[in-house]
């Protein structure tokens, strides 16, 4: 291990100085450099034509589906390893990241195999299936690279990473758009944005080839048992999202799925931010747990709940201004699927921490069959109800199953010895209380003035707490 990385063991790991600290600018950097490219889907959405933006909605669905396969989870091995493998952690990164090659042309090979019934299944068009796969291997590389510095608090790095991954290829994405003709212009947003971004994966993967300069077959074992079933229950989860895209547009059409898009896009910033806070969150709880402050994880996981509801809230009672300005009025129609979608949302993040739990426990086998299980059933479900019931029946299965996969997996963890680690009334009173809003969205989207108040009382009790600690906040900036 190098002198850096040395140094990194004798800081006080399970501290919650030193997980704010670099929590915060972990989802600072995360969150409001993703942003940049959320805030652009306005631009998209009147440079790209309904059916283009469609057909790149379903494209991003696949890759984001697809990664999850190709990069085999390996990355969620590195916090657990980092116990297991201290002397040799940048040995056990390497061999991991070496595997992601290997899995990824193993799976490249198998597709263009079965080009001829599986090209009917994705429905991407044949001359992007070859920058899907090279983005998917540079991508994952960037997913461990980044794992790595986040499990190590080296937040700078992360947030530099971060920078330059948004800000060019979404900044050559927009260029290339709108510097095209009609004909041209799915191909510039894909090629323009997924191209750029790859380049910065394939020079993280240098980096941890070098460090480590190993293979090993046992690094690969471990990681391999420790990710499989985090693969199987991370790709089911992600299906909960993709597939409402994916099944909206192989029944109803690419301009429906444009819908059930839009909708997903206002989510997908609510997404960005619950997956910023739990990757800030994964390192300090292993780290608690490691020295069996479950105490601790019990009583701080408060804050972490109570700014979920404040922004699943948010989403909720701004979702008519968040739809008019990414697509105008004719993605009016989007409006109902959000509150529901945003509950789903809610739900799967906070079980996020029972999965972080069952991933330190190596005890994560169970909830990848049930979540595979789960999952399966959604889609049954959404194909079965889509006809009758259209696109309304999307975020009532997501809200379903991850209530389902809610409770079974805070069974998983009670039976695993971790009961003292989750106050189970806090969780359940945060998830009613944003349900409560879900079933008043209605009545609050046709009566603005309520829900203006709302907010505006909302907004005020957030500003009155920043406000009280304003000393505390001034001295983390200033750190």
């Amino acid at each position: 291990m190098s002198e850096n990385d040395s140094n990194i063991n004798k800081i006080e790991r399970g501290n919650s100085g030193l997980a704010l600290k670099a929590g915060f600018w972990y989802v600072i950097s995360t969150f409001l450099l993703k942003c940049i490219a959320f805030i652009t889907i306005p631009v998209f959405s009147r440079l790209l034509s309904k059916s283009d933006y469609g057909e790149f909605a379903n494209y991003a669905n696949w890759q984001a589906t697809l990664l999850i396969i190709t990069g085999a989870e390996l990355y969620n091995s590195l916090s657990r390893a980092y116990y297991d493998y201290k002397e040799d952690y940048n040995k056990y990164i390497s061999s991991v990241t070496v595997l992601t090659f290997v899995i990824t042309a193993v799976c490249y090979i198998g597709f263009l195999v079965a080009r001829p019934w599986i090209f009917n299944i994705v429905k991407i068009p044949p001359r992007f299936v070859h920058i899907l796969f090279f983005t998917l291997l540079c991508n994952a590389c960037k997913t461990i690279f980044l794992t790595r510095e986040r499990t190590l608090y080296r937040y700078k790095s992360v947030a530099l990473i971060s920078c330059v991954d948004t800000l060019f290829p979404t900044v050559i994405s927009i260029l290339l758009v709108w510097m095209s003709d009609d004909s041209s212009r799915l191909a510039m947003r894909i090629f323009g944005f997924y191209l750029p971004s790859s380049l910065i994966g394939l020079a993280c993967a240098y980096i941890l080839i070098s460090k480590g300069r190993s293979f090993r077959i046992d690094h690969c074992k471990y990681a391999l048992v420790l990710s499989i079933p985090l693969l199987v229950h991370y790709l089911t989860i992600s299906l909960l999202t993709s597939t409402n895209t994916i099944i909206t547009k192989n029944i109803g059409g690419a301009e429906l799925s444009a819908e059930v898009s839009m909708a997903t896009s206002v989510i997908h910033i609510l997404t960005i931010l619950f997956q910023a806070l739990s990757g800030a969150l994964t390192t300090w709880v292993m780290d608690n747990l490691d020295q069996n402050n479950m105490e601790k994880i019990r009583k701080e996981c408060f804050y972490y709940l109570a700014g979920l509801v404040v922004f699943s809230s948010g989403v909720i009672l701004l979702a008519p201004e968040f739809l008019r300005v990414l697509g105008g009025a004719r993605y009016a129609s989007s409006i109902s699927l959000i509150p529901g979608l945003v509950l789903a949302a809610f739900i799967q993040t906070i079980t996020t921490i029972f999965t972080i739990i069952l991933t330190y426990d190596k005890n994560v086998l169970k909830t990848a069959v049930f979540t595979g299980i789960a999952a399966a059933a959604s889609v049954a479900a959404k194909i079965l109800l889509f006809p009758s019931y259209g696109i309304q029946c999307l975020p009532i299965v997501n809200i379903v199953v991850c209530s389902v996969l809610f409770v079974i997996n805070y069974f998983l963890i009670s039976n695993a010895g971790y009961k003292r680690a989750v106050n189970l009334w806090m969780y359940l009173g945060s998830v009613l209380f944003v349900l409560v809003l879900v079933l008043l969205s209605p009545f609050l989207y046709a009566n603005r003035l309520i829900r203006y108040v709302i907010s505006g009382i909302g907004i005020s009790g957030v500003l009155t707490v920043l406000y009280l600690y304003k000393g505390k906040i001034r001295a983390l900036l200033k750190k």
